[in-house]
């Protein structure tokens, strides 16, 4: 079948008048209007004067054109309509109707004016309610609201752009190309609104998404723009601006409910079904209204999630829990009975505690036209709520609601802008934002200052089944909180001059972070049996402490002030193309530094305190937009990016010194009867006495800043499929990243001659002499890229039917993936064999592979009442895990001997990653132990796949999870208000359809943290050989909620 490519006589009109959008998208609250006006002959209409209204709220914008007969509009509101009229005083009058414009965009208007003998020309344009491409997409009010969204985030949202993978679980992580979740921003009417520190995995500052999801007006993604304006980011852009106050009083409320009695029950991977229990609420309203029409506005929203959280395990015969534990209520009673009697504790917890989850989130803006040339607003927004956490979550140990601990974040952000039109050329914006998060981890009946208590192989019946007791604060909740507090000042201009649109600016960022994490300084202590703990003898007994005893000595108290400066050049070189340079440049700075550690500096030969100041980048930028033909658009762009590195990393050598916080342990010792509330003395004497300190982290004093250089070409075509319809779009776009100074992690104390003293047998590990750790974050000796190619098709219809359909392959391989918080575990689990050395392979953020559907169709079943359907469909390939060896002690000691290949810290930082090495028939490199033969673990190599790789190491990231299908379906029915312009609305959201359909579909598996333990395997100082001991089976975990249906009912009444 042919294809042919045509532009219709309509569209050349809209092209002519409404014009293209740039997708020089940069994070903005607002919008641009830019063209050229000429005469009947094709020269330049000088001094032709455009009236720009946005008609809900009166604002007016006046420009005239230059000598060139080149216009620009900036910082316009973004959405519509507005009422555009090119008024010359020489030629034809053109007026141009219900033109909407979106988010950060530039809508380009040219247009050839007529001379008097003619009448006016009128052009209606339309809105953009949903515009997907790879690099760039675009949500309009009427898309965010029917998507079908079953958490009422703004993910659901972004989730269209074939780029945008939203991971599976609870925290919902957001990966955009293929990137680290914690390299994205996401920014809501010049809020950022990303992790400043690091803590979530969700991206957020927050537990849940912070913003009343009704309150946006209009989202854009966008990857690699090449404005220099944009930066933060090296992932992608999520970019939203809030709803405004018109002339109309305006506004909605609803309710929503979610239920376990509306689900599916999953069945696992064994078929044995597993029943969910969980109710959810959602109910808020919005507001908006004119204060002073034409001139100052008000809007509001405010939403509030409320949940108990359901006890997935309880007490073996108890009515509690889906789930039982294997510890019963003799084992738990005779355990109470012991903390009184022994130790004086009468309050231990309990086992049927239901905690609640809440979510409550609000925002206000205010709106003022100044007069035709000024305008400003003021938003705040506010969003507090909790997740208790570290429930039993496993037959064999029953933790009581003292071990539980509840985190919160309470968030609140002011913001205010100043938009400026100074004169025709000129016009500036001037924004300012204060940002405070404050996070607690705190353990519940946290007053009792009970320490870390365990007890183990409890089996008081005699049932032949034992189990744990926890109870008392978990030891990574004794000491944590953290606050931090972002200033933000930006000024941007934008300059016309001639053809040329100049951009240029300055931002100046002071972050304020205060983190306290300190586990262990209550005491952790752990009981071989019921027995020993009426005795009072400790198997184990850790506690930990900052100097003098005081959890305050090692907080982490730091001032960041960061400095940005921009410039860009837009330069319509001729009809058909536009080009555009650009240079940012950001430099680090700070007054604060780590406290200096001498035999940090005697061991490895740097200074601890590096604090970045001073570490700066230039950021250089470049593209171009051709018009090929009325149809097709070419777009590329080249360009360096840097940001989004958590400060978390920076903040782990201020808390992390290793000479704040000191340390005891102690084996087998009998403990006094008030240890569980109180260290022991034999401890504190220890923390006041100690100088040995713990393992450092801190900063390469010739860290360079991370960056990528990103390269883009996109074609955007208009196309006629016969026998289907016309003016399809069709989107094509190539990107290629390659990494440049990527983060990474290493033991400093190993950079010395000599250190190395032997390897493994095939030299592939490297052996040690020492125990010491000093961790340094530095800069990789290789770097990642990334290959993403996307092409995508959409249409709307006259009768109300619109499509989106993406297809998206991605190839990205990374080093060291960052993805933890703290530097101890980006050393340990961000290596994949020496753990000296960056192994590159394939990026677990990867997708290779992902389809998207978005249908949507609307029509009136009951005349002036819209009846809307949305369904979005997407399949997925898997993401990618590493086959990694089980390192065991084979050969009758207690642990594996982690020193000998990686030097754990005297003892205070076990375990790491290590790839499988798979033997070939006789292979002189390894051995068998445990009574493990070799034809057991060749077969089952051989069944795992991997047989390829006999004589050598798996490849990192070789396997993957399964493929993910999703279906989701949104459907709405309005219905007559109260009066003639409202109206009452049901709607119900199914998520997971296809499990509705069948119940065996729609199931998601992932492998925890990307890895996947499949032998056990220890190593022979003497020989170097692999010990190899039992082959294992680390299966996927099961997403329970996420592999059934689920139905969400809901109403709402909108004014």
């Amino acid at each position: 079948m042919k294809i042919q490519l045509r532009k219709t006589a309509l569209s050349l009109a809209i092209a002519a008048c409404v014009g293209v959008s740039s997708a020089a998208i940069a994070s903005d609250t607002t919008s641009s209007v830019k063209g050229q006006i000429s005469g009947p002959n094709g020269s330049p209409a000088a001094n032709t004067k455009l009236i720009i209204i946005h008609e809900p709220t009166g604002t007016k914008r006046v420009v005239t054109t230059n000598d060139t007969g080149t216009f620009n509009a900036a910082g316009l509101r973004v959405g519509g309509p507005y009422k555009i009229t090119i008024d010359s005083d020489v030629y034809r009058d053109v007026q141009i109707n219900d033109v909407y414009l979106s988010l950060g965009e530039t809508r380009r208007l040219d247009q050839t004016l007529s001379s008097n003998n003619i009448e006016s020309i009128v052009v209606t344009g339309s809105a953009v309610l949903f515009n997907s491409s790879a690099n760039d997409s675009y949500f309009g009010e009427d898309a965010i609201k029917t998507v079908p969204s079953i958490g009422r985030d703004i993910k659901d949202i972004v989730r269209n752009n074939p780029l945008v993978v939203v991971q599976p679980g609870s925290d919902s992580s957001l990966t955009i190309a293929g990137a680290n979740p914690r390299t994205n921003s996401i920014t809501v009417d010049g809020i950022p609104l990303n992790d400043d520190f690091g803590l979530n995995n969700n991206g957020y500052p927050t537990q849940r998404n912070p913003f009343p999801l009704d309150a946006l007006d209009q989202v854009s993604v966008s990857v690699a723009p090449v404005n220099a304006k944009s930066s933060g980011f090296t992932g992608g852009n999520v970019d939203a601006v809030f709803k405004s106050g018109t002339n109309e009083v305006h506004g909605n409320m609803f309710y929503e409910k979610l239920s376990s009695d509306w689900a599916g029950s999953p069945k696992g991977s064994d078929g044995k079904k597993l029943d969910l229990d969980f109710e959810e609420k959602n109910y808020g309203v919005s507001f908006g209204a004119p204060i002073i029409k034409d001139q100052l506005f008000f809007f509001g929203a405010y939403e509030k999630f409320e949940s108990p959280q359901q006890l997935e395990y309880g007490v073996a015969g108890s009515s509690i829990g889906t789930n039982k534990t294997l510890i019963t209520n003799a084992d738990l009673e005779a355990v109470r009975k012991i903390a009184s009697e022994v130790y004086g504790v009468d309050n231990i917890g309990n086992a049927d505690t239901q905690p609640q989850l809440e979510d409550e989130k609000y925002i206000a803006k205010i709106d003022w036209n100044i007069n035709d040339y000024h305008r400003a607003n003021l938003v705040y927004m506010h969003n507090e709520g909790n997740n208790t956490r570290n429930m039993t979550s496993s037959s064999r140990e029953l933790r009581l609601d003292t071990h539980w601990y509840n985190k919160f974040e309470k968030l609140n952000n002011f913001s205010s802008t100043l938009y400026s039109d100074w004169t025709d050329e000129f016009s500036s914006q001037i924004s300012v934002t204060k940002k405070s998060v404050e996070t607690g981890q705190v353990s519940l009946n946290s007053n009792l200052g009970l320490g870390d208590i365990s007890i183990n192989n409890i089996d008081v019946d005699s049932d032949g089944d034992t189990g744990t007791i926890s109870f008392g604060s978990d030891e990574s909740r004794h000491s944590n909180s953290l606050e931090n507090d972002l200033f933000s000042l930006k000024l941007d201009g934008t300059y016309l001059f001639d053809e040329h649109t100049l951009e240029f600016g300055v931002k100046y960022d002071v972050l304020d972070i205060e983190n306290q994490y300190l586990p262990g300084s209550k005491g952790v202590v752990s009981f071989d049996n019921i027995q020993a703990f009426e005795e009072r003898i400790a198997a184990n007994y850790n506690y930990s402490n900052g100097i003098g005893n005081n959890p305050l000595a090692v907080a982490a108290k730091f001032t960041r002030k960061d400095i940005a400066l921009y410039v860009n050049d837009s330069w319509d070189f001729n009809d058909d193309l536009t080009l555009s340079f650009g240079l940012r440049y950001e430099r680090l700075g700070s007054d604060d530094k780590p406290k200096f550690n001498q035999d940090v500096l005697d061991r490895t030969g740097f200074d601890n305190t590096f604090n970045l100041d001073g570490v700066d980048i230039l950021l250089p930028r470049a593209g171009f937009t051709y018009n090929l033909s009325d149809d097709v658009i070419i777009r590329g762009s080249v360009g360096r990016y840097a940001g989004g590195n958590p400060n978390v990393w920076i903040s782990n050598s201020y808390s992390n010194d290793g000479v704040s916080a000191q340390s005891y342990s102690a084996r087998g010792v009998e403990v006094p009867a008030s240890v569980l509330t109180t260290p022991t003395p034999e401890a504190i004497e220890a923390i006041n006495s100690g100088t040995r300190g713990s393992t450092s982290n801190f900063i390469d004093p010739n860290f360079d800043i991370p960056s990528q250089w990103t390269y883009m070409l996109n074609t955007d075509v208009t196309l006629d499929i016969p026998y289907i319809g016309d003016n399809f779009a069709w989107t094509t776009t190539a990107i290629y990243t390659k990494k440049e100074n990527s983060a990474e992690w290493i033991n400093a104390a190993l950079l010395q001659e000599g250190d190395v003293v032997g390897s493994t047998i095939d030299g592939a590990l490297p052996f040690y002499d020492t125990r010491e750790l000093e961790i340094m974050l530095t800069n990789a000796d290789e770097d990642g890229r990334s290959l993403i190619l996307s092409t995508g098709l959409s249409k709307g219809w006259d009768n109300g039917f619109k499509f989106d359909a993406s297809y998206t392959y991605q190839d990205v391989t990374e080093g060291n993936p960052g993805g933890s918080s703290t530097g101890r575990s980006n050393y340990r689990y961000g290596h994949f064999g020496d753990h000296q050395r960056t192994q590159i392979g394939t990026s677990t953020y990867e997708t290779e592979h992902r389809f998207v559907l978005s249908l949507s169709y609307s029509t009136e079943f009951i005349e002036n009442y819209k009846t809307n359907f949305n369904l979005f469909f997407e399949r997925r390939s898997g993401s990618a895990y590493s086959q990694l060896a089980s390192l065991q002690n084979l050969t009758g000691g207690r642990f594996f001997n982690q020193d000998l290949i990686q030097p754990s810290g005297n003892g205070s930082t076990f375990g790491g990653n290590y790839l499988a090495y798979v033997p070939t028939a006789n292979d002189p490199n390894v051995r068998y132990e445990d009574g493990v033969t070799e034809a057991e673990v060749l077969a089952h190599f051989n069944e795992l796949g991997l047989s390829g790789y006999a004589g050598g190491f798996v490849d990192r990231s070789q396997g993957k999870s399964p493929w993910v299908t999703a279906m989701d379906l949104y459907v709405s029915q309005e219905i007559p208000g109260f009066t003639k312009d409202h109206r009452g609305e049901f709607y119900f959201v199914i998520d997971n359809v296809l499990n509705l359909i069948d119940s065996s579909k729609g199931k998601v598996y992932r492998q925890d943290f990307g890895t996947r333990s499949v032998v056990e395997m220890d190593i022979d100082p003497e020989t170097g050989q692999y010990i190899i001991g039992a082959p294992l089976n680390d299966d996927f975990t099961f997403e329970a909620e996420d592999s059934t249906y689920r139905i969400k009912l809901g109403v709402k009444y909108t004014f």
